[in-house]
């Protein structure tokens, strides 16, 4: 039986059963995808698939977002062209910013591109039109804090000074460290404030000297900390002023007199915050600085000695790596990482029944390995005796109610004493995790728990291809002939086989 070319495959009933179905699955779709979209929106999660992610926010910086109830408006006062990398990163990063938290405005102003909104930030800000450039700005009830280009990078210039090399190379990028910084600064009205003690051959914080200053101590308590920094000294009827958030006692070598410890003893029972380091070469002379003696009261034994660890030594020329930190909130977040540190004494817990009144909790930190020696009665820098040690620790946390019949003007007291103050100076405190520990320490003291866990600068990635002249020919060949070549030649076994 043959059928006719005009006969309909299918019967009018049946076509419309085809039409209704494919109907029907269209709106399925759309109906799914609107329900999707619907639920994402509403329950948005951003996910990182790679492990090595430059912009996934730590738990500190989603921490802060966390805790914001007002808007912080940000301005990027850049010219995009001037550095496309750091432009990139900085608009990349507060994106991530941006979807963690609704409360983040930012407004890009391309200075050179628009003139008249640019006009428009120069007048809010009062920005000078020559020198303030490329910045970022942070605004919140009347609070501003402004991060420049040249906060946001670290630099190895080092290539350079040896003239092996023309280019400054960028190795690590702040971006995330100062911005988080910056928010929290912009919502807290009130700032904490650090004092670094002075007239004791203690550390210059306002030098960059390598060596002698701790200049950039001074930086990351205000670019980790969200803490003013100033000097103080405990000549004639100076006190500690009142707005004394953290004494810091960074390395003494000359002796503490008797009226100098009376007032860092009324500070402390006040519920004062301080953070004494030592330093071995305060021990070599013989010359205790009071100190010692000072903090015994406080369940704190000062060694006067010299901690080695041959086991767990960088350089083998006494310097150490702590291979237990301890579980204080301190280094909880910090058990991954590595502190440098160099020439330590023994910090303990002093058992001894003398202890001043007031209940106190003393936690040891950074202990040495089993395998440890100390060092003591020195004479002309030589130790006369050297005994084994195991797990000797390096640093001790002192927390303390108040004392009966002392006002506690200050809240609760905390005491930090650490037995190196090379791990805060300029030259150590850039090494390894130093930075980041020192950020905890100040942290802690002060109570800002939410700023314990530090943010690390994120590490630059720099990648070459070096090819030789032959390879480099392989390649373009492969390039500019082999894959056309190959679309061309797919492209005629399709059309051959279509003809045949």
């Amino acid at each position: 039986m043959e059928m006719n070319a005009d006969t309909p495959t299918f019967s009018f009933g049946r076509r419309w059963n085809v039409l209704l179905n494919v109907v029907l699955s269209i709106f399925a779709v759309l109906a799914l995808a609107v329900m999707a979209n619907y639920l994402a929106v509403r329950h948005f999660k951003r996910l990182h698939w790679t492990a090595d992610t430059q912009m996934k926010l730590s738990p500190r910086t989603l921490q802060v977002l966390a805790m914001l109830t007002n808007k912080v408006h940000v301005t990027v006062y850049y010219d995009s062209q001037d550095d496309p990398y750091l432009y990139g990163r900085i608009t990349g990063l507060l994106r991530e910013y941006q979807s963690a938290s609704p409360h983040l405005e930012v407004q890009r102003v391309d200075y050179f591109r628009d003139p008249a909104a640019a006009k428009e930030v120069k007048a809010r800000h009062r920005l000078n039109q020559v020198s303030d450039k490329n910045l970022v700005i942070f605004e919140c009830n009347g609070n501003r804090d402004i991060v420049t280009s040249l906060e946001l990078s670290d630099t190895d210039i080092q290539g350079v000074l040896e003239r092996r090399t023309r280019e400054v190379k960028r190795t690590h990028f702040r971006g995330e460290l100062r911005f988080t910084s910056a928010i929290y600064n912009v919502v807290t009205p009130r700032r904490n404030k650090a004092y670094f003690l002075r007239g004791h051959g203690e550390h210059n914080p306002e030098s960059t000297d390598q060596t002698i200053g701790c200049s950039e101590l001074v930086a990351t308590l205000k670019d980790e900390c969200s803490m003013l920094s100033d000097t103080l000294t405990l000549v004639g009827t100076n006190e500690v002023p009142a707005d004394c958030n953290l004494l810091i006692i960074p390395g003494p070598m000359d002796p503490f007199s008797k009226q100098d410890l009376d007032k860092l003893q009324r500070y402390l029972d006040q519920g004062g915050r301080m953070l004494v380091l030592f330093n071995y070469f305060s021990v070599r002379p013989g010359k205790p600085s009071g100190l010692e003696r000072f903090l015994a009261q406080y369940n704190v034994a000062v060694g006067e000695n010299l901690v080695t660890d041959t086991w767990n030594t960088v350089s083998g020329s006494g310097d150490l790596r702590p291979v237990e930190l301890g579980s204080h909130p301190i280094v909880a977040r910090m058990q991954n990482s590595v502190l440098h540190l160099n020439l330590p004494r023994s910090i303990r817990r002093l058992q001894s029944a003398a202890a001043r009144a007031g209940a106190s909790r003393v936690d040891e930190l950074l202990f040495t390995g089993p395998y440890s020696r100390v060092d003591s009665s020195f004479r002309n820098g030589v130790p006369q005796k050297s005994e084994p040690a195991s797990a000797v620790p390096l640093m001790v946390a002192v927390e303390r109610g108040s004392v009966p019949g002392v006002s506690a003007e200050r809240g609760v007291m905390r005491l930090v004493v650490l037995g190196d103050s090379w791990l805060m100076q300029n030259q150590g405190i850039q090494s390894m995790a130093n930075r980041d520990f020192a950020a905890a320490v100040a942290n802690w003291l002060v109570d800002q728990s939410v700023l314990i866990s530090g943010v690390a600068p994120r590490p630059v990635k720099h990648y070459q291809i070096i090819m030789t002249q032959h390879q480099l020919a392989v390649a373009r060949g492969i390039l500019l002939l082999g894959l056309p070549g190959g679309v061309i030649l797919v492209g005629a076994l399709v059309w051959w086989r279509r003809r045949s």
